[in-house]
This record gives C-alpha cells, structure tokens and sequence, in this order.
C-alpha cells in the first residue's frame, strides 16, 4: 500500500490489538437476554464501512471570467447546448466550455450569479449570491454549525491514486461537525446519518484516476434549517470530482437543482420576510425563466431546474448508522441480533494446550489474548486494510480466518476455539475503531462497542 495509507491504518490497528488483548485477559460480559417480559436486545450504531468524510466547506462554485472557460465541470446533459439553435426537448442556453477546450460544460446558475442588472441602489440584483456575500456566507456557515451537515462514505478503495471501481454514498445528518478554536472543522468525529433515509442517497459507481474521484449520476437530498429556512435542498443527476488527500477531500458537486426547490428556499426571505434576500421572488422568476435549462416541461416550454455547481471539501470523520434491531425474546427468553457459539474451547484438547501455554506470569488464555493481538500485525495487514477499506462480510471472514490461522499455528488451538478470536478481532475492526483509538483503547466505551456489536467472545470461548 502508499507509505500514506500505511500511516493512517498504523493507530487503528493498534487499537484493534489493544481490544484483543483486553479479550484474552477476560473482557466483560455481554447482554442480549430477554428480561422477564421477553423484550429483546436493543439496536446499535454501526459505524460504517470504508472511508468517512463531514463537509467542511459548502458553496457555489466561483471563477473570475468563466467565459474564458471553466476550470471544472460537467457536461451534465450530454450535449453542446446553443441558445441561438436550441435543441428539441431543451430549453435555449449557452453551455460554458472548459479551460481545456471542452465544450457542454453546464452550469447555468452562475449567469444568475455573474447577472449585471443592479437595482435603485446600484447594487447587482443577485449580488448576494456572488462570493463572499450573504448568501454565500449563510450556506458556508451552515455546513460547520450543524444546518446543513454532509456526509460522504467512500467504500471499496485500494489504491488512493488510481481505482476503477469504488462506491460512494453522501447523507444528510442532523449532528453539527466538531470545531477548532479557529473555527475549522476537526477531522476524526463521529457523526450520525440522518435517522431519515430520505436524506440518504443511493450508493454510486466511482473511479479514482490520478488521486481524483469521479462519481455519478447520484441524487442528493439534504435538510436544511438555517435560521429562518426549514426546508431540504435537492440536487438531481449530480456528479462529483473530488481530489483525494490523505484525511480529507476537495473538489465540486454538479447536479440539476429544482426551481421549485430554489423557489421553496427562497421565498422565505424575499415573500414572507421582505426583501431580505436583496431581490424580489418576481426576479428570482424572470431569472428561473431565462436560465433554467434542465427538466424541460413541452407544455409549458419552460425547464423545471436549472444546472448548479457547488465547491465542497472535507475531513476524515467516523459515519454511524442505526443497526439492525436486537431480537425478540420469548417469556424470559433470549433476546439480541446476534448468534454466538459457546464453549468452543473447552474440549479437552484445547484445555490441554491452553494449560501448556499457561506459566507463573500469564494464564493459557491471556497468553492467547498476546497472540491475537499480533496476529493482524505479524500475518493478517493485507486482510486488516481491506476491512478499514470496505468491511463487508467477505472481508470481515477472509481477516477472521486469518487471525484463527495465526493462531492456530503458535498455540495447537483448535479451528472452533481461534475461531472466536478471529470473529472478535474481525467484527470490531469494521465497527469499533472509532471509540477505540489511542488514548480510548481500554475505555469502557471501547469494550461495549464489541459488546454490543460483535459476538461474546467469553462466551464464545467459555473461557
């Protein structure tokens, strides 16, 4: 792997061998039981597979003269546009062309932006969208205090420079990103997805080629509750370019945001509460009406949303999602979502060797706790990496299986009895590195992640 990425998976794999070697020397007591009443176990966060990112910047994409073309973009519709010969079924536009010379580049609300008309005062009609003003200056805000939170979850990246098959998904959330003195965004929080799933998107093929993700068509949907504005913004057909760094990302988000969308935004600030926004709601029409260019209606002959451009950046964050509810129990029964096997190291071949491992210092099994911790450090690193990468189920039984091996060869432990060990280690590199990363390691909140997540591993053992 990149020295990089060697670098960044180094902490998580030391707390992974800390919460192996907290099993082997006893570890708590997990419960999943039905009470008296048969109620079953509760659900747990899950923090999500891959690589996690919060926005920390949000914003329309700005560049001085874009007629002498476009530094970025999409060609979103497919074609070269020309609002002298627009073509059937679109509304007559001219796409921008790219700085290098390619053509169909669609972002039509930056002529709003860029709109030289100016009002009594001499301001620009739409000043308050241009950079730096108050619009821009609202939205940049809202992406740090918790309005309008964007999360980002790239899965299944092995090369961070070139990758031709990646996932990605982008949530709303309603947990405000952790801040410096300095106002900045602090990478390595932990936040949740939305409880809605209205404000998740589906899951997108992405490549990666010279350290920049390409992905899309993705729609995206995030609510919004900036100061007088509850509303939600949707973007529909969107890409993104992002250019990956070692904790964060930067790059645009392109999409078709619908004028009725805007106009919901809108109206709070210019109908219900004046002028606020600098321009009437009847501007905001005419605008719409000139310069929408997606989603075009036959009947009306006007476009229901117009192409957008957004500048956005992020750091590295932990995403939790709700996890599957705990099972019904029975009248006194047993509750709880997860299955485990019990007593696998009690045979009497595997007491045998536990007690030949054991010496005046350690016991056999925290001896075995030692070896577990090692094992994804000595013989398993490719399979470790790949579950931090895209921890599906997959992943998760290949470093498993690993670790079991591992332990099996230095120990004359049984398939059964390691295979606790490995179940443990593998479930909680997917699911528990957050609240276990140095200085949390041997943290509470560390060893009830496992709990709460994974299988009982003394149980499990019947150690």
């Amino acid at each position: 792997m990149p020295p990089s990425a060697a670098h960044a998976r180094l902490p998580m794999t030391m707390a992974l061998v800390s919460v192996l070697a907290g099993w082997g020397c006893g570890g708590g007591n997990q419960d999943n039981a039905g009470g008296v009443d048969g109620a079953g176990g509760s659900s747990a966060s899950l923090v999500l597979p891959g690589l996690g990112f919060v926005t920390s910047t949000f914003g329309f994409y700005y560049q001085g003269d874009p007629e002498a073309g476009l530094h970025t973009g999409f060609n979103l519709d497919g074609r070269v546009s020309s609002k002298e010969a627009p073509a059937p079924g679109e509304c007559a536009h001219d796409d921008f062309v790219g700085s290098n010379g390619e053509p169909g580049i669609d972002y039509s609300f930056l002529r709003i932006i860029n709109d030289e008309e100016v009002r009594e005062d001499g301001k620009y009609v739409f000043g308050g969208f241009r950079e730096g003003q108050i619009i821009d200056g609202v939205i940049g805000g809202a992406v740090k205090n918790g309005s309008m939170t964007i999360l980002v979850q790239i899965q299944g990246l092995d090369d961070p420079r070139h990758d031709d098959d990646v996932r990605v998904r982008i949530f709303g959330s309603e947990d405000g990103p952790a801040l410096g003195t300095d106002n900045a965004v602090l990478q390595g929080a932990t936040l949740s997805v939305h409880a809605n799933s209205r404000f998740h998107s589906s899951e997108v093929m992405g490549m990666v080629a010279d350290g920049v993700l390409t992905a899309g068509p993705i729609d995206l949907r995030f609510p919004v509750d900036i100061m007088i504005v509850r509303d939600e913004l949707f973007l529909h057909d969107a890409w993104l370019r992002l250019e990956l760094e070692e904790d964060a990302f930067e790059g645009t988000i392109a999409g078709y945001w619908d004028v009725a969308n805007i106009r919901d935004i809108i109206g709070k600030p210019t109908t219900d509460n004046g002028n606020a926004a600098n321009f009437t709601i009847e501007q905001f029409d005419a605008a719409m009406r000139e310069h929408a260019d997606g989603d075009y209606d036959p009947q009306s002959s006007q476009c229901g949303s117009i192409s957008t451009m957004f500048r956005v950046a992020g750091v590295q964050a932990f995403l939790v999602g709700a996890g599957e509810p705990g099972g019904q129990g029975g009248n006194g029964g047993d509750g709880g979502a997860i299955t485990t096997p019990v007593d696998q190291c009690l045979n009497d071949a595997d007491q045998a060797a536990l007690e030949a491992l054991a010496s005046e210092e350690q016991s056999g099994p925290a001896v075995v706790g030692m070896i577990a911790g090692d094992c994804p450090l000595t013989a398993c690193g490719a399979e470790v990496g790949t579950v931090l990468s895209d921890s599906s189920e997959e992943a998760r039984n290949a470093l498993g299986d690993c670790i079991a091996r591992c332990i099996s060869d230095q120990t004359g432990l049984s398939a059964g009895c390691t295979g606790c060990y490995g179940a443990i280690a593998a479930c909680s590199t997917a699911f528990c590195i957050a609240p276990c990363l140095p200085p949390n390691s041997g943290s509470e909140e560390c060893a009830n992640c496992a709990l709460e997540n994974c299988i009982d591993v003394n149980a499990c053992t019947g150690l």
